[in-house]
């Protein structure tokens, strides 16, 4: 029987907290007839960022600021099935992030998220339907809404198939939407459709297997803020002031088209593509993104365990002007980062409940832009507990 998981403080973008009640409240009604125990964990630590605002600088212009900061996660999981033929999951997250010195404002959050997810078998062997809902919402200490205030949510329902042998399809349809509390004319509600396919290529009698995944979704996304013109004659300099306000509403189409490759043995190898469309009716708002990621998992030995990865990012826009780079951005986290970059993890078991991490990460713009230079660097050290009811292997020291 094929297993429900469910992904950690991150929801997939955006609708009414009404729906999303509706599927909490599903889950929950069926968890008396077989529930899991309850799954938590706390992690807590210390971070140094040295672009805490995100922000893009020119030669003699505002500097990046760094501050060191305190964050902390706490995070609660449970599952179960129903009726034999229908597993339901839910997932509850809070987060704090804070600036400890320094004089930064507005990057002080508190985060909160859920997750519920019901999937039943049939009608067939081969036929499994969906049903999930999400909401993660950012909510900003003091006067000040920082870059990543925002609050999305999303009710999404479909069908997985599955062909045996590692191979399945499934298809999503829903609705999303997201509340960007620093400015709404960037706050945007639309419906969204998806699939994937999934295919085990080749698996060794030793557990060494090779798995391809293809995707592709598309968002309508309809704004509060009006949809912008060009207002400056062909062949004359392109200044904010050619962005002159039309009477409709924005609306973007967005195109997502990715594959990834994964290989699982000794160690877990992963090389990913994703191609992203974005054709908009607002002038400055439209472009072209390619994406390439590298990762590789492999355990140290004495409980250790390593994760880097590398990421290769190309934005291209259609105008010559761009209202923002980051606003045409989806976010799904205050982690989120659509920049080029590399990001090293390190973490060690500490007994059967403790676990010891550090790392680092060095973003950058690859976007080819001649005056503005992005650059972040952030380190991190945290510790976290996790109670697992499960039973768990003996850990080795």
């Amino acid at each position: 029987m094929p297993s429900l998981t469910l992904g950690r403080l991150g929801a997939p973008g955006g609708v009414s907290t009404g729906a999303l009640r509706s599927c909490a409240l599903l889950a929950l009604v069926a968890a008396p007839a077989a529930a899991e125990p309850w799954k938590a964990s706390f992690e807590v630590g210390g971070e140094v960022d040295t672009n805490v605002r995100r922000i893009a600088v020119i030669p003699g212009g505002r500097a990046a600021e760094s501050a060191p900061l305190v964050r902390a996660l706490a995070e609660l999981s449970k599952s179960g099935t129903a009726r034999e033929r229908t597993r339901w999951g839910l997932h509850l997250s809070g987060g704090a992030r804070t600036v400890i010195a320094g004089a930064v404002v507005g990057e002080d959050l508190l985060i909160g998220a859920v997750d519920a997810a019901v999937e039943h078998d049939g009608p067939g062997d081969d036929v499994i339907m969906l049903a999930r809902a999400t909401h993660y919402d950012v909510f900003p200490l003091g006067s000040e809404n920082g870059a990543r205030a925002f609050a999305s949510s999303g009710v999404d329902a479909g069908v997985r198939l599955l062909a045996g042998e590692g191979k399945s399809a499934t298809v999503t349809g829903g609705v999303r939407r997201l509340d960007y509390k620093p400015d709404p004319d960037f706050d945007w509600t639309g419906q969204t459709a998806a699939a994937r396919l999934t295919d085990e290529l080749w698996r060794a009698a030793d557990e060494r297997w090779l798995d391809l995944a293809l995707s592709y979704r598309v968002d309508r996304r309809g704004y509060r803020g009006r949809a912008f013109t060009d207002g400056c004659a062909p062949g004359e300099s392109r200044t904010p002031a050619c962005f002159v306000p039309t009477g409709e509403p924005r609306t973007d189409l967005q195109h997502v088209a990715a594959t990834e490759l994964t290989y699982t043995g000794g160690a877990v190898l992963s090389a990913a593509y994703q191609l992203v469309i974005n054709d908009s009716a607002s002038f400055g708002s439209s472009y072209l993104r390619h994406r390439v990621t590298l990762s590789a998992t492999r355990a140290l030995g004495r409980s250790w365990f390593a994760t880097a990865t590398v990421t290769g990012q190309l934005d291209q826009f259609r105008d010559p002007l761009l209202v923002t780079d980051d606003l045409n951005m989806t976010f799904t986290s205050i982690d989120d980062e659509n920049r080029s970059g590399a990001a090293v993890r390190v973490a060690r078991a500490v007994g059967r409940s403790w676990e010891l991490e550090a790392r680092y990460a060095f973003q950058a713009d690859a976007s080819g832009g001649d005056d503005l230079t992005y650059r972040r660097h952030l380190g991190y050290v945290g510790l976290t507990w996790e109670r697992d009811p499960a039973p768990q292997p003996p850990v080795t020291e």
